[in-house]
């Protein structure tokens, strides 16, 4: 039994040790009553609490803070200070008192230290409004925590947000794989720049995850786009071989275009067509170990040595060949007549040869 006369005198001991006995036998009083505790008792409590907090040693107020933050019934007031208060004193109130409402945690993190809005993120339940801000403010840390803590709750535009800020931090990319409620727009944002290893995680968490149905869904539209890509190319190629034979385009353009973007297919098919001979006979001769072949045919179309520069170029990539080799190679092609190159090309296709080369 709690003596009232005692109580009297500890309320009238200012010193550090009166209010210390004081609040520990107030707390005490208000802890035991839990099964019957009424209304009044809790605002007697707090009222009483309230007026000496402000003299409380820091030691005083982390215990009082650690006895009643579980407290269902605890003032909401106190418990406001409390949470407020340095983050050893706030800490427990804070990821544990069900009394702080979400109106008082905005407020709280609204300006409270990262420590402060730590201690929030890893709360039990963490309503959107607290994970709004939590966003807005928190450090990785922060993010990180609320990220893995599945009982908070995010609006569309916090996770968007959210996953903005995991761009460049691993731990958060991390947390937010395995969050069930991610939303198909965020996923979408996340996936392209997660690491490999985070990748491989994701594939392994099954057919019913968002993030491997959106994977698939992005894989496919890839492949979609790259192979559209690759028909616009392949239609582009057509056009401007279709416009050389037609003398709508020069033929070093084309070779040039070709060559420097080492299209080999499109310039064995262009050299093939203005030479009249097969596609897969001429395209060989791009990269045999004689360029004499290619020479021949280069030259006896009008390509000039200024765009077989650009052919030798891309042989030199390929053959790893050297600027001696190069050299050597625009001499002879210089030296050769296109007249020439025509007679040995006319002399070719008499006795039905490509060069050595197979025609398959």
């Amino acid at each position: 039994m709690i003596s009232l006369s005692k109580l009297s005198d500890l309320a009238r001991d200012p010193s550090a040790s009166g209010r210390k006995s004081l609040i520990t036998m107030l707390t005490d009083l208000f802890v035991s009553s839990r099964d019957d505790r009424d209304e009044q008792i809790s605002l007697l409590f707090g009222d009483i609490v309230l007026k000496v907090l402000g003299q409380l040693e820091d030691e005083t107020r982390i215990i009082l803070a650690k006895r009643v933050c579980r407290e269902k019934d605890a003032p909401n007031e106190l418990m406001v200070k409390l949470a407020s208060d340095k983050i050893d004193v706030a800490e427990p109130v804070l990821e544990h008192s069900t009394v702080l409402t979400s109106e008082d945690l905005v407020s709280i993190a609204s300006s409270a230290s990262m420590d402060h809005l730590g201690a929030i993120a890893g709360r039990k339940c963490v309503d959107k409004s607290v994970t709004e801000v939590l966003v807005d403010r928190g450090d990785s840390k922060v993010l990180s925590k609320v990220a893995n803590n599945q009982g908070a709750e995010f609006a569309d535009a916090s996770f968007l947000k959210l996953v903005e800020k995991a761009r460049s931090d691993e731990a958060i990319q991390a947390a937010l794989i395995d969050r069930s409620d991610l939303p198909d727009e965020a996923g979408r944002a996340l996936l392209p720049f997660l690491t490999s290893e985070l990748k491989s995680r994701v594939s392994a968490l099954g057919a019913d995850s968002t993030l491997v149905q959106l994977m698939a869904e992005r894989a496919a539209t890839e492949v979609a786009a790259r192979t559209q890509k690759l028909d616009e190319a392949r239609e582009q190629s057509n056009a401007m071989i279709k416009d050389v034979i037609a003398k709508k385009t020069k033929v070093d353009d084309a070779v040039t275009a070709f060559a420097r973007a080492d299209r080999t297919a499109e310039l064995g098919m262009l050299l093939a067509k203005l030479s009249d001979l097969p596609s897969a006979a001429v395209s060989q001769l791009l990269f045999s170990s004689s360029d004499k072949p290619l020479i021949i045919v280069c030259k006896a179309n009008g390509v000039t040595t200024e765009a077989f520069k650009d052919i030798l170029t891309m042989r030199a990539r390929r053959l790893r060949l050297g600027g001696s080799e190069l050299n050597s190679a625009i001499q002879r092609y210089a030296a050769l007549s296109e007249a020439g190159a025509t007679r040995s090309m006319q002399a070719i296709k008499q006795g039905g040869s490509t060069f050595g080369l197979t025609n398959a």
